[in-house]
Order: structure tokens, then sequence, then C-alpha cells
């Protein structure tokens, strides 16, 4: 009985603490792959800038006129979204019903 028991503790942890981490795990190196020469990107540390070159451990990011830091590819956390292009994705469906009745 205590055996079945350490069984189903170690199927909870398994779901709980690991699952979730690969999943995270394949999230982003998907996103890594992504990645593509003039995206504005945030690294892991908050740094912001622009790609400039994409080498397979590394990447060269520019985060001023005329400096660059070469930081790990794997380092870059998410890219930029400008706020302004992001606005003109979202649909407003607020007036869509009042136009069709």
């Amino acid at each position: 009985m205590s055996f079945l028991i350490i069984i189903v503790l170690f199927v909870i942890a398994w779901v709980v603490l690991i699952l979730p981490k690969q999943r995270e795990v394949k999230r982003h190196n998907s996103f890594i792959e992504t990645l593509a020469i003039g995206d504005e990107v945030m690294a892991g540390s908050g740094i912001y800038g622009t790609l400039v070159e994409i080498n397979d451990a590394t990447v060269l990011l520019q985060v001023a006129s005329g400096v660059e830091l070469k930081i790990a590819r794997r380092a870059i956390a998410s890219k930029v979204v400008d706020p302004a292009a992001a606005a003109a994705d979202v649909v407003d469906d607020s007036g869509a019903e009042d136009a069709d009745a």
C-alpha cells in the first residue's frame, strides 16, 4: 500500500512540476528558431535591442547606434511588440451587430 502512495505522489509531482517546465522549454525552443535579423527583442536581463546577426549559439544585439552586444541566443526572452501594431490587429466588434440589425 505504501508503495502505491509513493507512485501516486511521484505522478502528481511529475504532472505539477515537470510537465509544465517541459512545455515551456519546447515553446522557448520554437520561439528561438523563429528569430530573424531585424527583430526587436528583449534579452532575459531586460536589455532591449535589434538583432543584427544570428549564429547557431549567439546573436549580435544592437542596443544603440554603434553599440552591439554578443549574447547567447537562448538568452532572448521575447520579441518586442509595437503597441500601435498590436492595437491595429485587434478587431473592434462593438459596432458589428448594430450594422447588421
